[in-house]
């Protein structure tokens, strides 16, 4: 009984403040003169250097949460985007229960309080026989549990995240070290944001990239925009394009 008392304490929870700190967006950055691109950035690209200056600008966009939730594909996510549907992620997280690291016992009970909504959903289905997205907010999910993530845990998930795009659009873009740093930006965050710079979902993007087609009829300026995206979001991927000095 004493077991149950301690797996049943995880629920029940008191909401837990998220980090407010602010965060330098991208733009704000004093803008590339073209030999400065030539000279520093272009000949020396680091990965080092573009997560760090992405960094605080995707945690500003992605608004990171420290609960769990269910995003609209009905994966368990948390931070600013974090999927942890996997267990063996899920258990390597330094979740908190009231300022105290969660047990693995409490982990798993958790993780299968979720996982049980999660199948639930994806036997809901359209005529066609396709699941049907979630729907619920966040936010709606605050009260499934006290778990909240330890501090630094945000930044650590997000860190990885960014360093796996990278990895990705290094591989997708053999030239992308030669990109004006603009362009990296746009791309790491269209990467982050949508999981994918691919031909097939981006294939006028990826024509203007290949063209260096900036500003001109079909250009990378008028193919940076995301649909189910925010106004902010992609007026900060516009105004990155028209920083670019030359290429």
């Amino acid at each position: 009984m004493e077991q149950n008392q301690n797996i049943n304490s995880i629920f029940n929870p008191q909401r837990i403040g998220n980090d407010a700190r602010a965060y330098r967006m991208a733009q704000n950055q004093p803008s590339y003169r073209a030999d400065d691109v030539d000279n520093s950035l272009l000949n020396n690209f680091s990965e080092d250097e573009l997560l760090e200056r992405m960094m605080p600008v995707i945690r500003d966009m992605e608004k990171p949460l420290d609960h769990i939730y269910i995003d609209t594909t009905w994966n368990k996510t948390t931070g600013a985007g974090a999927n942890v549907d996997d267990w063996n992620i899920f258990n390597r997280i330094n979740w908190e229960i009231d300022g105290r690291l969660a047990t693995e016992e409490e982990k798993r009970a958790v993780f299968d309080i979720f996982q049980n909504e999660i199948n639930q959903g994806l036997k809901n289905k359209d005529a066609k026989g396709n699941v049907i997205k979630n729907n619920k907010k966040a936010s709606s999910y605050l009260d499934y549990s006290q778990f909240r993530l330890a501090t630094g845990e945000i930044d650590r998930l997000l860190r990885n995240h960014i360093t796996e795009d990278i990895k990705y659009l290094k591989k997708e873009f053999p030239d992308f070290a030669s990109y004006p740093p603009e362009l990296q930006n746009v791309l790491l965050d269209i990467k982050f944001n949508t999981g994918n710079v691919s031909q097939e979902n981006w294939p006028k993007l990826r024509k203007a990239i290949a063209e260096k087609n900036l500003f001109g009829d079909e250009g990378i300026l008028q193919n940076v925009h995301r649909k189910d995206v925010d106004l902010k979001r992609n007026n900060w991927a516009e105004q990155q394009i028209r920083n670019i000095k030359s290429w």
